[in-house]
């Protein structure tokens, strides 16, 4: 008797929440609780305890993972920058020598020297920018890979 009324409520509260709430994510979880309390009045909820003490030490790792994500980020932003920023092949010989301050039709050891020479100018560890760096760098691809 007691599973018939528990049945009977459980079909009308699925029904009222299907009415009463538009957005899926509350439907879901509306859904889920009353699932979740239809096996603890039947007395078959004995699994989701073991469920949540199986998952304990997964939510820890998943902690220590999430730590780390900032990094994560920062190491895939510096690719997708440097994957973007394909400033050699869009920069024409004359402006990579500009910036090197070399002629155009330098050897590859003028152009590692002079490279050398600027980035320890410009170089953003010692007060240069990142902008400038990357130019300079994209400059010595552009004349070393013609």
């Amino acid at each position: 008797m007691i599973y018939a009324i528990s049945a009977i409520i459980l079909v009308f509260s699925i029904i009222y929440i299907l009415r009463r709430f538009k957005n899926n994510s509350q439907r879901i979880f509306f859904l889920l609780a009353i699932i979740v309390i239809a096996l603890v009045l039947t007395g078959r909820a004995h699994w989701i305890s073991a469920l949540v003490v199986a998952l304990i030490p997964l939510a820890k790792k998943l902690f220590l993972i999430l730590r780390y994500l900032p990094l994560i980020r920062r190491f895939t932003s510096y690719y997708k920058q440097s994957n973007k920023n394909q400033r050699s092949q869009n920069m024409s010989a004359q402006e990579a020598a500009e910036i090197l301050g070399v002629d155009e039709n330098a050897s590859d050891e003028e152009i590692i020297f002079a490279h050398k020479k600027a980035m320890q100018k410009n170089h953003p560890d010692k007060g240069g920018s990142k902008e400038m760096a990357s130019k300079i760098n994209a400059a010595k691809d552009r004349l070393l890979n013609k």
